[in-house]
């Protein structure tokens, strides 16, 4: 579905959300393009024409997906309707997947579901570790962003359904860092490769001692 816009781009009041919105910030301050930043959600109300999101992890309620004209618009990175849900990078990883995919789509009541306006692959290699996939995930979101401006400054937005197996990933723990000792080390690359050395470090247990796990890719 193809939706016109009613006002240029230059016109349209554009407010930016959310943990990653510097990302969102950069590409249209290059463009020239105003908008305004928010910093809770409850500063979202009916002035605005179209909101863009990123690094929201929390459901928005119903009554403020409403406000904007256009809505709000955020990234999540699977191809959705795969994926849904939490984590979307580690299960990436974790799942074999050989690309990390950026979705952007219409926040509506649910989780991820509501149709997308543009998907932007990016390969992802066996050696990246959860800090390079963080920073495509960036690149990502970027390029991705730009295209859906290049379609508004033609005046529109497209919409498309969500098709194909929905799957919905769930909130990682603690655990899901814990190694498997009867593996190898070529088995658990994946699972290690996407535990963050700070907060959630692999580790594994030996006669009960809990052995912490760090590591590091050299070229």
């Amino acid at each position: 579905m193809v939706v016109k816009l009613k006002k240029k781009i230059r016109n349209l009041k554009i407010g930016l959300l959310g943990t990653r919105k510097s990302l969102l910030a950069d590409v249209l301050d290059k463009r020239k393009i105003l908008f305004c930043h928010i910093d809770r959600i409850a500063s979202i109300d009916s002035s605005f024409d179209i909101i863009f999101a990123s690094g929201i992890y929390s459901l928005i309620e119903d009554g403020y997906l409403k406000l904007p004209a256009y809505g709000i618009r955020g990234f999540h990175e699977t191809s959705l309707p795969g994926g849904r849900g939490n984590s979307p990078i580690q299960w990436t990883i974790e799942n074999k997947r050989t690309n990390l995919t950026i979705t952007a789509f219409k926040f509506v009541k649910g989780m991820d579901t509501g149709d997308y306006i543009y998907q932007y692959n990016i390969s992802v290699s066996n050696s990246d570790t959860l800090v390079e996939l963080e920073e495509k995930r960036k690149a990502g979101i970027q390029e991705c962003f730009a295209a859906i401006i290049d379609e508004m400054e033609h005046g529109c937005l497209v919409f498309r359904k969500q098709t194909g197996s929905v799957s919905i990933s769930p909130k990682r723990t603690p655990s899901d860092s814990e190694l498997d000792v009867n593996k190898t080390l070529i088995e658990l690359w994946d699972k290690i490769r996407v535990c963050d050395n700070g907060k959630f470090p692999a580790f594994f247990r030996i006669n009960n001692k809990k052995i912490i796990l760090k590591y590091e890719v050299e070229n």
